[in-house]
């Protein structure tokens, strides 16, 4: 397939069967040792019985426009790519897991066998290459599709459409606009809290304020690191000029 210049992903949340064909792929492909995943399926039930909704949901970064992981990274390892996906550099993380903590989809995994974090490229670098991400070839039920942002969009949009008319009146699409536009567009058959998904994500008032700041957070890191060796060197020459005085004495 030609390059995606604006690469997105469709998943239709509305027909997935739960076969976790796209976990047992990205933890294959890419080694990922157990208990880490990138992409997995949750299943959420809400209601009471014999009224239970049961709904399945594939959970992997969303890459937002307005990254909370990326705005939240001390160092720049947590970043855009040229695609505008949200990737990272592991040379540069520091563990410090603040995109563990921030991101609001829990999407984000620390791999504690590497030291690494661990989460969803979209298979980046098959996408430089022209090719599709691993889950959408393996999905059983096709309900993952790959393609340039704005077809996947209108795509998601006939979709949601159709459902309604089926009934489906709390269908709708997911990342049109929450947290500035997601790569990762998804059609739900009901209310985003019925697949454990906030209703409404942004990136943090705090957290914007604090990337517009002049001193950025990597500086900040490296000024407290600074400070922190300068403090270590004044105790110890105030040591020594102590010993010195009792030596004279």
């Amino acid at each position: 397939m030609p390059k995606v210049n604006e690469p997105a992903m469709l998943v239709d949340q509305s027909l997935c069967v739960g076969c976790d064909a796209c976990t047992v792929v990205c933890k294959l492909i890419y080694d990922l040792p157990w208990g880490v995943n990138r992409t997995e399926i949750d299943t959420t039930e809400t209601g009471t019985f014999p009224d239970v909704s049961r709904n399945n949901k594939k959970r992997a970064c969303m890459h937002c426009k307005d990254a909370a992981c990326v705005a939240a990274c001390p160092t720049g390892a947590c970043h855009k790519n040229d695609l505008d996906l949200t990737v990272i550099n592991n040379d540069l993380c520091v563990e410090c897991n603040y995109c563990v903590t921030n991101c609001p989809f829990g999407a984000i995994r620390f791999n504690r066998s590497t030291g690494h974090i661990a989460k969803c490229t979209m298979c980046a670098s098959r996408i430089e290459e022209g090719q599709q991400p691993f889950c959408t070839e393996v999905c059983t039920s096709r309900i993952i599709k790959f393609g340039e942002r704005e077809v996947m969009l209108r795509k998601a949009l006939e979709r949601a459409e159709k459902l309604r008319e089926q009934g489906y009146e709390d269908a709708r699409v997911y990342g049109e606009g929450e947290m500035g536009g997601l790569r990762v567009i998804t059609v739900l058959s009901e209310s985003p809290e019925k697949y454990d998904l906030p209703v409404d994500p942004q990136l943090s008032v705090g957290m914007r304020l604090w990337n517009a700041l002049p001193l950025t957070p990597t500086v900040l890191v490296i000024a407290g690191v600074l400070l922190g060796i300068n403090h270590f060197k004044s105790r110890n020459v105030q040591d020594k000029l102590k010993e010195v005085q009792k030596s004279k004495k």
